[in-house]
């Protein structure tokens, strides 16, 4: 029973911590209807077409969301890092999980009822407002996807744009290079080789400096110009 209780009360406090917009009372009622779960490097998630009665918060570690085709290839559509939902597609009906997600490392994660969390957004404003710009930013995402897939902006504006991202996300010129190329190339529509190349042409011309485990950017300015070019 003392088990019991120290896990509602942990789930509790990092609704909290994650979603200050909820009182008191519809914490003690997400919480109800959440639970906490830790996930090992490469384990799925979610998979395309399942069921999908929860949504899942990223509590910690990077989850990659994946998109099939008639094909049977997945498409890298994003990469998520902790402090953000997975797929939200599913609190609002269809009941089948609209993509795939698995963990880039170790992991954990709330995992919320939708039927509950569904009726807190009837009532809470500011978590509303939350989701929907959630929901917002995450298609602007995916029409970018798109377009770089149409072939519409070239591989050196691609990923300038993703260095200059992550600098803004994590707030540094030195970034965390954590992804392998393998799964940042197909972020980004490219080949692991085509990203290698355009990586090493920048450390060439002095906008970033490769070392173990990181990427500098030197020259933030000569990356801005990148994105103006055609």
């Amino acid at each position: 029973m003392a088990e019991t209780g120290d896990a509602s009360r942990d789930v509790r406090e990092r609704l909290n911590a994650c979603f200050p917009e909820l009182g008191v009372q519809e914490t003690e009622r997400l919480a109800a209807g959440t639970r906490f779960s830790s996930f090992a490097k490469g384990e799925w998630i979610c998979v395309e077409g399942d069921g999908a009665s929860v949504t899942c918060w990223l509590l910690s570690g990077l989850v990659e969301l994946l998109k099939g085709s008639v094909s049977g290839k997945n498409t890298v559509l994003h990469v998520v890092r902790a402090g953000h939902f997975l797929d939200l597609y599913g609190v609002f009906g269809g009941g089948r999980a609209f993509l795939s997600a698995r963990a880039l490392s170790p992991c954990s994660a709330l995992i919320m009822e939708n039927r509950v969390f569904r009726a807190l957004l009837a009532e809470n404003i500011g978590l509303a407002q939350r989701v929907m710009k959630a929901l917002a930013m995450r298609q602007r995402m995916f029409i970018n996807k798109i377009a770089v897939s149409q072939g519409k902006i070239s591989v050196r504006r691609r990923v300038a744009g993703w260095l200059l991202h992550k600098a803004r996300v994590e707030k540094s010129s030195v970034l965390d290079d954590i992804m392998t190329r393998e799964v940042l190339a197909g972020l980004l529509g490219l080949s692991r080789e085509s990203l290698s190349r355009q990586l090493s042409r920048f450390a060439q011309e002095g906008m970033i400096r490769l070392e173990r485990r990181t990427i500098v950017i030197v020259n933030e300015p000569a990356l801005r110009r990148c994105m103006l070019e055609d």
